[in-house]
C-alpha cells in the first residue's frame, strides 16, 4: 500500500482546520504538523482547535506536547536525531528525515516510516532539490530497500504530475506540502494527488 502523508504549512493557512479535517476525513492520512516559527504556546492552542483530528498528527516540534494531547507521535528532524537532542522518551517516535542512503542505512530506532528528500525540486522552497529521473530515482529506492528495511517517504517537490513515478520507483509512499498548500484550492490538489496512485 502506498502511503501519502500530508505535511502543514509553516504559517496557518487562512482555511486550514477546514482542509485538515476533510483531508483526514476523506483519505484518513496523517498529518505531519510542522510549525517551526511557533512557540511552545503557540503550538499548544494550535493544537486546542483539533480534538477529533489529534490521533493523526505527528509532531515536528515542542515534542513535549506529545504528553499533554493525545497525537499519533513525535517526529525526530535530523538534527535533532544527530545531535543527541534530549527527547521525551515517553511519547512515541513515528519518523525521521534523512538525506542519504547512508544515514538510513544508520538508524537504530525503529521508526515507522523515514522521510527521505528530496526527491524533486522544492515547490515550497526556493532553489531546493533538483529533478531527478526515473532512473536515477529507481537506483535510489533500490539502494534504500538494500540498506533498510524501514518504509521510505519520499519528499521535496512531489505533485500530481510525478507522484505516480514515486510509487513506480518503489517507494513506500510520498508527503506532500507545497503542491497542496500552494494551490488555490489544497483539498482538491490533494483529492488529484490521492487519485494519481489509485
Amino acid at each position: 500500500m502506498f502511503t501519502l502523508i500530508v505535511i502543514t504549512p509553516e504559517t496557518n493557512h487562512p482555511n486550514e482546520a477546514s482542509i485538515l479535517s476533510k483531508l483526514v476525513q476523506d483519505y484518513s492520512c496523517s498529518i505531519h504538523i510542522r510549525k517551526p516559527g511557533f512557540s511552545i504556546e503557540d503550538y499548544k492552542q494550535y493544537l486546542q482547535t483539533y480534538n477529533q483530528l489529534l490521533p493523526h498528527f505527528v509532531l515536528h516540534e515542542h515534542h513535549s506536547l506529545a504528553k499533554e494531547f493525545p497525537v499519533k507521535g513525535i517526529h525526530l528532524k535530523e538534527r535533532d536525531r544527530m545531535h543527541s537532542v534530549t527527547q521525551d522518551r515517553d511519547a512515541k517516535i513515528i519518523s525521521t528525515s534523512v538525506h542519504s542512503i547512508e544515514d538510513a542505512a544508520n538508524l537504530t530506532h525503529p521508526f515507522e516510516y523515514i522521510f527521505f528528500s528530496p526527491l524533486f525540486k522544492s515547490i515550497s522552497k526556493y532553489n531546493y532539490g533538483a529533478n531527478q529521473t526515473y532512473d536515477a530515482l529507481k537506483e535510489m529506492a533500490s539502494e534504500l530497500k538494500k540498506r533498510t528495511s524501514i518504509p521510505i517517504i519520499g519528499l521535496g517537490g512531489i505533485h500530481e504530475e510525478n507522484i505516480a513515478l514515486v510509487k513506480k520507483c518503489g517507494f513506500d509512499g510520498a508527503a506532500v506540502l507545497g503542491s497542496v498548500w500552494l494551490d488555490s484550492d489544497p483539498a482538491e490538489s490533494f483529492h488529484r494527488i490521492y487519485t494519481s496512485v489509485q
